[in-house]
C-alpha cells in the first residue's frame, strides 16, 4: 500500500511539474531539467503528450455560460455552508466554555474538600489528646490524694496498673 501511495505522489509531482512546464511557470534551470528528462525518458514524454492533448481539448470546449440561477444556487450553497461552519464553531466555543466552568468547579470543590479535611483534622487534634488522657482525667481526684510519684512507681512495679493500661489501648 505504501508503494501505491508513493507512486501516486510521484505521479502527482510529475504532473505538477509538466503542467508548470506547459504553462511556462518554471524558471530556466527547472525548464532545462524537464527538457533533459523529456529527451531521455519516453514515459515522461508520453505523459507530456497526454497532458498537452487534454489542454487542447479544453481549448476546443469554449467558455461555459453560467446563468443567474446557477450563480444564485452556488451562492446559496456557500451561505448554507458558512452558516453550518459558524454554528459548529459556536457549538465548539460553548462546549469549551462549559468544560472550563466544569473543570474550575471541580477544582474548587476538590480544594474545599481538602480544606475541610485539613481543618477538621487540626481541630480534632486536642480532642484526640483528651480522649487518650481520659483515664487519667477521670481519676484526677484520686491521684491528688497520692503524695509522691515514687509511690505510683512502686504500684506500677507490682503490676497494679497493667490491666488499666491494656483497657485504654
Amino acid at each position: 500500500m505504501t508503494d501505491d501511495h508513493t507512486t501516486l505522489t510521484t505521479a502527482e509531482a510529475i504532473d505538477e511539474q509538466l503542467v508548470a512546464y506547459l504553462d511556462g511557470e518554471l524558471d530556466d534551470a527547472a525548464a532545462a531539467h524537464v527538457e533533459r528528462r523529456l529527451a531521455d525518458d519516453a514515459t515522461f514524454r508520453a505523459r507530456l503528450v497526454q497532458l498537452q492533448q487534454a489542454w487542447d481539448m479544453l481549448d476546443t470546449l469554449g467558455p461555459a455560460d453560467a446563468d443567474e440561477s446557477f450563480t444564485h444556487s452556488t451562492m446559496a450553497m456557500v451561505a448554507v455552508k458558512a452558516q453550518e461552519d459558524a454554528t459548529a464553531q459556536n457549538q465548539m466555543v460553548r462546549t469549551r466554555r462549559w468544560l472550563a466552568w466544569a473543570g474550575a468547579s471541580a477544582l474548587t470543590l476538590a480544594a474545599a474538600c481538602a480544606g475541610y479535611v485539613l481543618v477538621r483534622s487540626q481541630l480534632e487534634q486536642p480532642n484526640r489528646e483528651l480522649v487518650r488522657d481520659l483515664p487519667v482525667i477521670e481519676r484526677v481526684d484520686d491521684y491528688r490524694a497520692i503524695e509522691s510519684v515514687e509511690f505510683l512507681q512502686r504500684l506500677e512495679k507490682e503490676g497494679l496498673f497493667a490491666a488499666e493500661v491494656e483497657d485504654v489501648r
